[in-house]
């Protein structure tokens, strides 16, 4: 069984990660985890701008998936995406994936983790829009 993360463990990585802060965002459970709305997360996906993905290519050996991906160690994964296309909840000094974009992606997906994650985030945002 994947070791899975715990949010110390999950900052821990994310701090090691060498790119610059603002060259990437925080996707899915991950970014959960550091809401601290969901317990764990089993690798860690983000979205990287150009310059990112550069700074990862020449600080690991990116292998690209099928699917447009790039595996950068066995715990993160990521996606060149633009940066004009990020909507960005700033978490401390962390760059999440807007929950509401977040809640959109599940609410559409067939996948058996994300329809578990539905009322979790649902019950998030009710909560956000309520304060």
């Amino acid at each position: 069984m994947e070791q899975r993360m715990k949010k110390d463990e999950l900052l821990k990585l994310i701090d090691s990660l060498k790119i610059s802060p603002d060259e990437f965002l925080i996707l899915s459970s991950s970014a959960l985890v550091i809401r601290g709305i969901y317990p764990d997360a089993g690798d860690l996906d983000i979205a990287v701008t150009e310059k990112g993905l550069k700074e990862l290519k020449n600080n690991y050996n990116l292998k690209q998936k099928d699917n447009g991906w790039y595996i950068v160690n066995d715990k993160v994964e990521c996606v060149l995406e633009t940066k004009e296309d990020w909507k960005i909840e700033k978490y401390d000094k962390y760059n999440l994936e807007d929950i509401e974009i977040y809640y959109e992606k599940i609410k559409n997906s067939n996948r058996e983790k994300d329809n578990l994650r539905i009322p979790i985030v649902k019950e998030y945002i009710n909560k956000k829009k309520n304060i």
